[in-house]
Order: C-alpha cells, then sequence, then structure tokens
C-alpha cells in the first residue's frame, strides 16, 4: 500500500509514495474531511530535515519540521532541530536522536511543556520494553527523578523507521530534574554529574583524585563558570576522600540504596557505575543518585552476563567501571550497616509494589500496546520474514518474564550473603595512564 499525505501550512510534501513492507498496516483516520494515516495504532512522529539531510553528528544539529498524528488530529507540526545521541547507540543502524524545538512543546501528555526531547532507539533491546520497565520500577519505588516515555512509530525523511521511545530529556528542569538552579551569589547547586567510562571525550569531564571518571552536565559547557567547575570539582574529591575514610555525610543514602537495587535486580551490565547520574542540590552538602537511565542491555540483555541468574556476585562486580568507581562503591558497600540497610529497604519495597505480579501485569500491559508495532519494527532492523516479527517480539519479551521470576529470589540471595572479604582487581592502569596524559 502507498500512501501520499501533505500535512497543512507546510511547503513541501512531508510523505510521498512510501511503501512499508508491500501489505496493509496503514492506518487511516478522519480530521475534518481529510484521511490522516499512522502505521499502527501507536502515535505516528513525522520527522524531515532539511534538504533530507540524515544526521551524523552528536553536537551538529539539522533543522527539521517534525508532525505527530494522534487521536485522529495533527497532535504537533512544529519546526525543530535535530541530531543525533547516545555513545555506543550512535553507532547502531537504527539511530538514536535529540530533537530541540524552537518553542517549548508537551508531547503526548507525558509531562510538561520543553524545548528539548530524547527519542530512544532501544535497537538492541527487541522486547523494546526495558527501558520502560526500569523506569517504571523507579517510578514506583520513590526516586525522585524519572523519565516519562511513550512509544511512537516515526517516518523519517519519508522512510519507516520502525518503532522508538519519545522521553523526557535528563537535563535540569523543573518537572524533570527539578533542582533550584545555580545562583551568582550561591554557587554549591543544583549541579547534574554524569559517572561516565567515556567522559573524557566530552569537553567538561574530569578525575578524581582517586580516578573516578564523569563529566559536569549542568551547568552545560557554554555556561558554567571556572568558579562553579572548581567549587563541584573540590566537592566531589571531598566526598570521595571522606567515603573512602568510612564517613558517609555526604551521600545521599537512602537514594543509593534505591538505585543500587535498581541496578542490580535489572542486571544492568552497561550503567552499573559505568555509566549513571547523580545531583548536588543547592544548600546541601549530598549527593543524590539518579535519575536512572538506559537499560537496553539490562534484564538478561547482555552476552557478557547471560544467563545473569546464574552470576553468584553482584553485576557491580562484572559490569564496566568509570576509571576507579567500581572501587569507590566496592569500598561503599562494605562500610559498616550500609548491606544491612540495602537488605531493609528491599524488603520495604517488595511489601509494596515491587513484586512479580505487578511486574507481569506492567509487562503484558506494553505487550498489548507494541505488538503490531514491535513486529514491523522487527521487520525494518532485524530481517525478519512477514510474520515472524511479533514472534520475535514475544520471545524477547519471555526473556525478561523468565528473568525477574528468578530474579526476586537471587537478589535475594545475594544480598544476605554479601562477601565482605571480596577482592577486586584494583585500577592502577587507569590512574598511571590519566596521570601520564593529565
Amino acid at each position: 500500500m502507498y500512501i501520499r499525505y501533505k500535512p497543512p501550512n507546510t511547503k513541501s510534501k512531508i510523505i510521498s509514495n512510501i511503501k512499508i513492507f508491500g501489505h496493509a498496516y496503514i492506518k487511516g483516520e478522519n480530521q475534518d474531511g481529510k484521511i490522516l494515516f499512522k502505521v499502527t495504532s501507536l502515535p505516528l512522529m513525522i520527522i524531515n530535515t532539511q534538504n533530507f539531510i540524515e544526521p551524523s553528528s552528536l553536537e551538529k544539529y539539522i533543522n527539521s519540521n517534525i508532525i505527530i498524528i494522534n487521536n485522529n488530529k495533527i497532535d504537533l507540526n512544529q519546526t525543530a532541530s535535530i541530531r543525533l545521541r547516545g555513545h555506543s547507540t550512535s553507532s547502531r543502524p537504527k539511530k538514536p536522536y535529540k530533537i530541540k524545538f524552537e518553542k517549548k512543546q508537551k508531547i503526548l501528555g507525558i509531562s510538561g511543556r520543553y524545548k528539548n526531547w530524547a527519542i530512544l532507539a532501544n535497537h538492541l533491546d527487541k522486547s523494546l520494553i526495558r527501558n520502560i520497565l526500569a523506569f517504571k520500577i523507579s517510578e514506583k519505588i520513590g526516586m525522585q527523578f524519572t523519565p516519562r516515555c511513550e512509544p511512537v512509530d516515526i517516518i523519517f525523511n519519508g522512510n519507516f523507521r520502525g518503532n522508538y521511545f519519545i522521553c523526557d530529556q535528563i537535563e535540569v528542569k523543573e518537572g524533570r530534574v527539578d533542582i533550584e538552579e545555580i545562583s551568582d551569589d550561591d554557587i554549591s547547586g543544583g549541579y547534574l554529574i554524569e559517572i561516565d567510562k567515556r567522559a573524557i571525550n566530552e569537553e567538561k569531564f574530569f578525575l578524581t583524585n582517586r580516578g573516578i571518571i564523569g563529566e559536569i552536565k549542568y551547568p552545560d559547557s557554554e555556561d558554567i563558570t571556572k568558579e562553579q567547575e572548581n567549587y563541584i570539582k573540590k566537592y566531589l574529591n571531598k566526598l570521595e576522600k571522606s567515603t573512602y575514610n568510612g564517613n558517609l555525610k555526604y551521600l545521599d543514602l537512602p537514594s543509593f540504596y534505591k538505585y543500587f537495587i535498581i541496578e542490580e535486580f535489572a542486571g544492568d551490565i552497561d550503567s552499573t557505575f559505568s555509566s549513571f547520574h547523580c545531583h548536588k542540590k543547592k544548600g546541601d552538602d549530598k549527593l543524590y543518585f539518579g535519575p536512572v537511565w538506559d537499560y537496553d542491555l539490562s534484564f538478561d540483555n547482555s552476552e557478557e552476563i547471560i544467563p545473569t541468574n546464574e552470576k553468584n556476585k553482584f553485576i557491580l562486580y562484572y559490569g564496566l567501571s568509570a576509571g576507579s568507581a567500581r572501587d569507590f562503591f566496592n569500598n561503599l558497600i562494605k562500610t559498616k550497616d550500609i548491606m544491612k540497610n540495602i537488605e531493609k529497604t528491599w524488603i520495604e519495597l517488595r511489601a509494596d509494589w515491587f513484586n512479580i505480579n505487578n511486574l507481569n501485569l506492567f509487562i503484558e500491559e506494553q505487550k498489548e500496546k507494541l505488538k503490531e508495532s514491535a513486529n514491523l519494527n522487527s521487520l525494518k532492523w532485524y530481517e525478519s520474514k512477514i510474520g515472524e516479527g511479533v514472534k520475535d517480539f514475544f520471545d524477547s519479551v519471555n526473556i525478561v518474564t523468565q528473568y525477574i521470576e528468578k530474579r526476586f529470589d537471587k537478589l535475594t540471595n545475594l544480598i544476605a550473603n554479601f562477601n565482605f572479604g571480596e577482592i577486586l582487581k584494583n585500577n592502577s592502569f587507569i590512574l598511571n595512564f590519566f596521570s601520564i596524559i593529565l
């Protein structure tokens, strides 16, 4: 089936002669006598870049027009700029994007009105649900800030690109990372920090005295002053030294306990202390953990550790590390009463929403919502044959459900039987390497 559609108030044809796998997945909707087309029951996002240029940079934006068709109407029709986003994910065939509107926009009822939005590709996750499952856990266990997302089908420059998720951008804004912004008379906060093994390629990366690698995300590189930069780096070194000495006064431990539990429950080899966010509030000496992000390689989806539930140590000991971050957290969880309080938090969370029945219910809801779009997504990106795409999706979702059925008992045992004598390889190579280049 071919479709031809020219949205109102545009000079160029946004969709022209598109064929989607040669069969009838195009759905028609009426609006004032006009026909609007969608690929599946999900909202349809139509993106056209200026001169149909394909985004190829993590820094350079391209002008574009973005339309969202939903609920029998054009929900959004705005100019914006678009670029690639992500680190390793931007090198995958199915690209993730960041979009920036000229004016603040509310999208699909996700949250408030914002200029910046993330579009997640989930290319490494055929189930499409791993990120939103982790986000749901974060929301329900009371992490202070959790990204909100909605699935869409995307047609990009006239080509069907499959299923994506439009999500909150991780940024310091009211309703997102909602911390008070820095003022000239008080530089104590707020700051948004990303501890990340790849941050050495960024303009505002830092290396703590003991070798943790990270980047200052807010204030950004264009706005941060030297005074602010020096303040937060000095603060992080002070926190690091104090924590190694057994004084945890600079850490918000309740947010750490919850973050540790989410990471270990998800079996997240990619984000478990090799890439994660934390933040400092104004007038508050504590560092808080979160928001959560990036779970496409979790829930038994990483070749390095599957089957995850057969591992007899925390994922902390298998995952990558942002410099010496692994040593820092290994030292922290061995500090008196930390594991006891993690266990207490784990028991409290399981007594509330965080149980297998609620997780399975959420997964079933998402499976029903996504299956039609996921089928086409599989046909587009994984060379599935017609009729097999949805089978690939169901099989992938089943891996997630089978994983969580075992993970509750496994994590309970890992916490209860934690080996305080665990010895890690030191990061002397990393520290020596950075002492040479810095």
